[in-house]
């Protein structure tokens, strides 16, 4: 598909996070289901891709020949608004240059958010806690929803330090407990929540955020929390930890 006819004023947008949608200046354009997996593909990726990965990802159950062909039907019958979006050269696939990508946005705020002289947007926490493609079942997503769903922990907790360090204390616990949601097995996020509950005056607070994690640890996996965690709340349980 060429690319003269695009229309990067009218300003394609793809969101991934919390779900699919195409729109093009805020307006959502309709898509069809096959034409979507596509198009979260070449978003995902960010490169060319050869057409016959594509087309043997798209269409792993069927044939090279009928799978080409099907991927040769969904490119003619993606038609926007913008003109075309995706590009092809040398027999590879790939989104044109100017749409922008919700997901893109996101790893490049968690590649950045501990950085020294990071200045967090407001919408960090929101979009550093969304889902890739909830529901989404293609085999093609399990290597990036892995590496998102430990990316984003990360970046949240190193968020969650920075609205600390600069005295916002209700974004850092924002960071946090989005942390704990999006993990809720994960003690270095709940250490923070105790920290920031026994930073603000809330002793009682602390006490039930470690007991609910120290009771979920032992019913999922027969655990204990860690000597570190406990620390933290063992003055205010006295002999019971």
């Amino acid at each position: 598909m060429s690319v003269t006819s695009a229309r990067p004023e009218l300003r394609p947008s793809i969101r991934l996070l919390d779900g699919f949608a195409l729109a093009c200046d805020h307006v959502e354009v309709h898509v069809i289901p096959v034409a979507r997996r596509l198009l979260a593909l070449l978003a995902l990726r960010d490169a060319p891709v050869s057409r016959a990965v594509v087309a043997a990802q798209l269409w792993p159950d069927t044939t090279a020949r009928r799978a080409a062909a099907s991927l040769r039907s969904t490119l003619w019958r993606l038609a926007t608004p913008a003109g075309p979006l995706v590009s092809t050269t040398d027999d590879a696939l790939a989104l044109v240059p100017h749409v922008e990508v919700d997901f893109h946005r996101a790893c490049r705020l968690a590649a950045t958010v501990a950085a020294p002289d990071h200045v967090p947007e407001p919408q960090a926490v929101a979009l550093l806690k969304a889902d890739l493609l909830p529901g989404w079942d293609q085999t093609w997503l399990v290597a990036e929803r892995d590496w998102w769903h430990q990316a984003r922990l990360r970046a949240l907790e190193a968020l969650s330090a920075r609205f600390r360090s600069t005295g916002d204390r209700h974004r850092a616990h924002q960071a946090a407990l989005a942390a704990v949601q999006t993990d809720p097995l994960r003690e270095s996020a709940h250490r923070t929540l105790v920290e920031l509950h026994l930073a603000d005056g809330n002793p009682a607070q602390a006490v039930r955020q470690y007991t609910s994690y120290r009771v979920r640890l032992r019913t999922e996996l027969g655990m204990e929390p860690s000597a570190e965690i406990r620390r933290l709340v063992g003055p205010l349980l006295g002999g019971a930890r």
